[in-house]
């Protein structure tokens, strides 16, 4: 209880205020550039060109060569931002999609311009993508 108490008293004080204000304009400000970006994207039309540059570049041995060489799971940060721009600009999937592009552990399913964008979730979570109905990434 000591800790909660502690806890309390720093949410409670000028400085958690503070903190805790700045923290929520820092996200604040992160939500509007991501959704310029996604806007800016949406508006050139160039949503599967980029789709496929990524999937290209993450697919490339020398990208994932860079990253496992060092010992680390290569990042595929495009990929999250394809994935928040079907959620935005994308519809969620049927049923017969879910069977056919699902996993156990698919968590939600987005299409855009016949490209499916899967959220897996387990023990760490990353984005499928399925192209014209053949899976690529």
């Amino acid at each position: 209880m000591y800790i909660l108490e502690k806890l309390q008293e720093w949410f409670d004080s000028e400085v958690g205020q503070k903190e805790m204000g700045d923290n929520l304009n820092n996200l604040q400000k992160q939500e509007r550039i991501l959704n310029r970006q996604l806007d800016r994207l949406y508006k050139s039309g160039r949503f599967l060109e980029l789709t496929k540059k990524a999937v290209d570049k993450y697919n490339s041995n020398e990208y994932q060569d860079r990253w496992f060489n060092r010992g680390i799971v290569p990042p595929e940060t495009l990929f999250w931002f394809l994935y928040e721009y079907a959620k935005k600009y994308g519809r969620e999937c049927s049923k017969e999609e879910w069977d056919k592009y699902s996993n156990c552990f698919t968590t939600s399913l987005y299409n855009v311009d016949n490209v499916y964008l899967s959220k897996v979730d387990g023990q760490g979570g990353f984005i499928q993508v399925f192209i014209d109905k053949v899976h690529v990434a």
